[in-house]
């Protein structure tokens, strides 16, 4: 009788223990365990549930665009800034992409929802610092 308790109390306790915590979300065996990993570590931490609310929150704060802000149809434009220098040769970046109709303006691989960038200064090839991602990337 008291082995039965015993089973059934750890039987319990871990049932209770799979359905209670948040589920995980990873895409590889190495994230999840990087994942598991923080979860023990930092319990209390979920930066991605807190950055989505504060989105969300930012959204509903200010529901009427600013005078500054493009128009529904139009991207931002930002100008991009030279690289700088790779510390061992070549860096293996993406190339953007050019936006059809627009000489010079392309769209960055980090950050294609944000705008366009303007590349018109720099020449095919050159590895130039996305303005919207601060992220380093080639230009087409």
């Amino acid at each position: 009788m008291h082995r039965t308790a015993i089973r059934f109390i750890i039987t319990l306790s871990i049932f209770g223990f799979l359905t209670t915590g948040d589920p995980v979300e990873a895409r590889s065996l190495g994230e999840l365990l990087k994942a598991l990993g923080n979860s023990i570590a930092h319990p209390q931490k979920h930066p991605r549930r807190k950055a989505a609310a504060k989105q969300s929150t930012a959204k509903e704060a200010s529901p009427t665009p600013s005078p500054s802000a493009t128009p529904p149809n139009e991207k931002s434009v930002r100008a991009a800034t030279a690289a700088p220098a790779a510390k061992a040769g070549k860096r293996d970046v993406p190339y953007a992409v050019p936006v059809p109709g627009k000489q010079g303006l392309v769209t960055s691989p980090f950050a294609p929802d944000e705008g366009y960038v303007d590349v018109s200064k720099f020449p095919p090839g050159t590895e130039v610092k996305d303005p919207f991602s601060g992220k380093i990337f080639r230009t087409p």
